[in-house]
């Protein structure tokens, strides 16, 4: 519900209220937001600010208004005049000589049921229905230049989220360049909080880092074409309030947090103004990207959930938003770049038998691509390896019932290659001679039109040649060089063109083809964001496939994003990143919190080694829904264990990873507690059958951990697993697990069973 009284504003969710005030100067104050509260119309005298007495050293904003400095107000937005020295929400220059002295006041707002769609450029944004979502248009005016800056908030009740997004106008008649400009800013009077950052290098992307935050700054950033390794969202604790705010965008974003010396902890994210300018004529107009706000009184936790209910019931969308996601066989790690007809045939009827959904053929399909510095862009079968053609064998393996897929990097181009000799000003650049490589390719410039429609057109092509089900999109490098070789734009704008761009393909290539699932890749999750999110069937969670490795990645995306838009691979031994060898049923055990897929040969499988994968496979399917979309809880993470858990929506079905990193020395008893059993029903517990090699088997048989308990008692006092072997000798009926062994346990509720 949102609503005005009397110059004040209120938003309110299903838990939540956020409040906000345009005072006798014209400004937007912030007063509240948070916990829903029962009569907040009656507090209002009681928790909004005074505004007595300004601080010694304030730049009054207005001189009808003595006491009154902007500095010092929590506000809407702020911008650089009038004594606000926060960062600004928005930066302007107007005219030739790049006037900053804009002043914002309140001139009009409205109220209406349902989204505001943006009215340029396409962008994702959070859909739902006129009863699901409400939203507030605030405008403020700078009357004496003519410059309008619009406000939106779109309240969506049963998620408690609160978007936000920014438009400027130029009504003027000289230009306006637009410097920096964020969507959100949220201000809070806070003095100590802690901040939680979602960030890492390559292989160990966005994982959780938390830092206690007093006076200054912090900021969490992309600087390239993509997201990145880092995440957009922070999250920020307050005691017991706890704030989240995120980005749907997949470009060049800044989140930042300040704390001023009054007392101001001060947050805005957007797109990152280190890469962004942007010049409006007379009468245009620009809008940024939409931000997401959420808060909850329950923690991380809790920000949590709303952030990853919100994603899949307003962000995702398309066919494949609730369905069940397929289990894929990908070549990459079998084939490399020599994958072959005969051969991904033969291992398409071993991945049907096996019980297998889909495959992907991976890079080295098409041009002359024998390795990575070749043929990028050169988007025709290559018949080397394929003398039939990608739509014969597409039909045979449509034929077989499983769905058909290629990989594709449309955004690289490779020097050696056909398109680069026909379209050498295609690539990013000024001089192509001096550009910078990575990963042995250049990328293509899809600000410009003619490159976005090429994009399109081959894609469709391919797609339509062959009935394609399935592309797996990657790119494999960030920019080195910004620069179109058509068009007028200013630089500073492109890597936001960049995006908007890319924006286009992904919408037009979307709709139409509506049942197509697209599996986004950036060399891991370099591009996982909500903005993708809006296009992508599921985001690839990281390159490392050592489950070791992955762990903090996995469970820190999980905070944020639902399982059903992880993909997570499972490779074969030994990794071919950390060289470890971990056995196969704890990769397995560690890797179904998400989309799975498998990157072996089902060729080279041994008869027992096919025979535990189909049962893998088997669980999989079975659980499916619950390791999918189920809630994940990271209970406990250590040098010594990992246990995650997931659970249904009633918590009558819940499968808990048990993971031993490091075993010990004459160890005891050991309890596990299920926090999210439900304290009203009763269970039964039991171990997956953890399949080992006969050897194994016939020397230490697998512990039986079979028992049933109530709830509460699941909860409150644990179970007491079996003892683990230490070194003091092994007994029947201990466990057996070793350095990076795992068990998975699977609890139901009782009727379930029946």
């Amino acid at each position: 519900m949102i609503a005005e009284k009397n110059g004040v504003f209120f938003i309110e969710t299903e838990n939540t209220s956020y409040v906000f005030s345009v005072q006798e100067t014209g400004y937007a104050e912030h007063i509240y937001y948070g916990r829903k509260l029962r009569n907040i119309e009656e507090s209002l005298s009681a928790i909004r600010e005074k505004h007595l007495k300004a601080p010694k050293m304030s730049t009054l904003a207005s001189s009808q208004f003595s006491e009154y400095t902007l500095n010092d107000s929590l506000l809407e937005f702020s911008f650089e005049s009038r004594g606000d020295y926060k960062t600004p929400l928005v930066a302007l220059s107007w005219g030739e000589r790049g006037d900053r002295s804009i002043n914002f006041v309140y001139s009009s707002h409205s109220i209406s049921s349902g989204i505001v769609r943006f009215k340029g450029p396409k962008m994702p944004q959070a859909i739902a229905t006129e009863e699901e979502a409400e939203t507030l248009k605030v405008e403020y005016e700078d009357k004496s230049r003519s410059i309008k800056l619009i406000t939106y908030y779109t309240a969506f009740y049963h998620s408690d989220v609160i978007t936000r997004r920014v438009e400027i106008v130029n009504n003027s008649n000289v230009p306006l360049k637009v410097r920096s400009l964020y969507s959100l800013q949220l201000d809070l009077r806070a003095t100590k909080t802690k901040v939680t950052s979602f960030s890492g290098p390559w292989g160990r992307e966005k994982v959780e880092r938390t830092r206690e935050q007093d006076e200054g700054g912090f900021f969490v950033e992309s600087r390239a074409i993509m997201s990145g390794e880092a995440d957009s969202t922070v999250i920020v604790e307050d005691g017991s309030n706890t704030y989240a705010v995120g980005l749907l965008y997949s470009g060049a974003f800044r989140t930042s947090l300040y704390q001023t010396t009054e007392g101001i902890t001060h947050i805005t994210t957007g797109i990152n103004p280190a890469l962004f300018s942007w010049k409006l004529e007379s009468k245009e107009a620009f809008e940024s990207p939409e931000a997401i706000l959420t808060y909850s009184e329950n923690g991380k936790e809790g920000v949590g959930i709303r952030l990853r209910r919100f994603t899949e019931e307003h962000i995702r969308r398309g066919k494949w938003k609730n369905r069940m996601k397929p289990l894929v066989l990908n070549t990459w790690d079998s084939l490399g770049f020599d994958p072959d007809e005969s051969d991904v045939l033969k291992m398409a009827k071993e991945a049907k038998s096996l019980g297998l959904e889909a495959i992907c053929i991976d890079d080295g399909w098409f041009g002359s691509r024998d390795d990575n510095t070749t043929s990028l862009g050169d988007w025709y079968a290559d018949t080397r390896h394929f003398p039939s053609g990608i739509k014969d064998l597409a039909n045979e393996v449509h034929y077989l019932g499983l769905m058909f897929g290629l990989w594709f990097e449309m955004e690289g181009l490779s020097e050696r290659s056909m398109l680069y000799k026909t379209h050498p000003d295609w690539v990013i650049g000024r001089n192509n001679a001096d550009c910078a490589i990575g990963n042995n390719q250049q990328l293509l410039d899809i600000t410009r039109t003619d490159v976005q429609e090429w994009v399109i057109a081959t894609l469709s092509r391919i797609i339509e040649s062959a009935n394609i089900d399935y592309i797996r999109w990657s790119i494999s490098r960030f920019q080195g060089d910004m620069w179109s070789n058509v068009g007028k734009d200013n630089i500073d704008s492109f890597a936001h063109r960049y995006v908007l761009g890319l924006y286009h393909i992904l919408d037009t290539i979307t709709k139409s083809y509506p049942n197509l699932y697209i599996e986004m890749t950036a060399r891991g999750a370099m591009r996982f964001d909500y903005g993708m999110l809006s296009y992508a069937s599921s985001i690839l969670s990281t390159e490392c496939s050592d489950c070791l490795m992955s762990q903090k990645t996995i469970e820190s995306e999980a905070l944020i994003y639902p399982l059903s838009v992880m993909s997570r691979v499972l490779s074969s031994n030994p990794d071919k990143y950390t060289s470890r060898s971990i056995e196969g049923e704890t990769k397995f055990n560690s890797s179904i919190f998400g989309v799975l897929e498998y990157s072996i040969n089902p060729l080279e499988l041994s008869k027992i080694d096919s025979f535990i994968l189909k049962q893998q496979i088997d669980f999989y399917k079975a659980y499916r829904p619950l390791l999918q979309y189920g809630t994940f809880k990271k209970v406990e993470d250590n040098e010594e264990k990992t246990i995650w858990s997931v659970s249904n929506g009633d918590s009558s079905v819940i499968i808990l990873l048990y993971y031993l990193k490091k075993s010990n020395i004459n160890t005891s008893a050991e309890k596990l507690y299920v926090e999210c059993a439900n304290e009203n029903y009763d269970y039964s517990f039991m171990a997956r059958n953890h399949l080992q090699n006969k050897i194994d088997l016939v020397l230490k048989p697998q512990e039986i951990e079979c028992y049933n308990a109530s709830g509460d008692a699941l909860k409150w006092a644990g179970i007491s697993l079996s003892d683990n072997i230490s070194g003091n000798g092994w007994e029947d009926g201990m466990r057996t697990l070793q350095d990076n062994n795992s068990r998975l346990y699977i609890i139901k509720r009782k009727e379930e069973n029946k």
